[in-house]
């Protein structure tokens, strides 16, 4: 079961650009939770800055990007690609601030982003990747259907094939 008031919002370059900075607009931001941006924030929009073009000024953006996780209005985190998909494969990644974890919002967040990814013809497959310790990270992949599929020295590898899976709960489908 999902987080009923939880939804996600790509982050345009202004936005992005705040998160890198710590630096909350309070006219155009909604409230940020206690421990938001994290690091991990600040490196995800930093890549993502990377990767859009320098056209299109502030308002710019890019689905294969970075998306705030809002909970009833406050963003608690983030969640969003690495890039877009090569040669199919899109990976995710994910956090949210300690004060919601263990809620679901990280699954309910990563169920929404699933879906994203599945609106893209190009993305035939998603992958994520956590440390052995990240107990609550294993879980949260294993929630929506990502499977281990490896691991390295320093990571554990999951994988969910997008054109097989069945729509998670509360997703409706033509």
């Amino acid at each position: 079961m999902g987080v009923v008031d939880l939804s996600i919002q790509l982050a345009n370059r202004g936005v992005a650009k705040r998160i890198t900075r710590s630096r909350r607009d309070a006219r155009d931001d909604p409230p940020w939770a206690d421990g938001y941006p994290m690091e991990g924030d600040k490196r995800a929009c930093l890549a993502y800055l990377r990767q859009l073009p320098v056209i299109g000024g502030s308002s710019r953006s890019h689905p294969f990007g970075y998306y705030q996780i809002l909970l009833e209005g406050t963003v608690v985190g983030g969640i969003g690609f690495h890039g877009p998909p090569r040669d199919g494969l899109v990976e995710i990644g994910y956090g949210v601030v300690p004060s919601v974890r263990g809620r679901g919002v990280a699954s309910s967040a990563l169920q929404l982003i699933l879906e994203v990814a599945a609106g893209f013809d190009e993305v035939k497959r998603v992958c994520g990747r956590t440390t052995p310790d990240n107990v609550a990270s294993q879980r949260v992949m294993l929630s929506t259907g990502m499977q281990p599929v490896g691991r390295d020295p320093d990571f554990l590898h999951f994988e969910l094939d997008i054109r097989n899976r069945e729509p998670g709960p509360g997703i409706v489908t033509a």
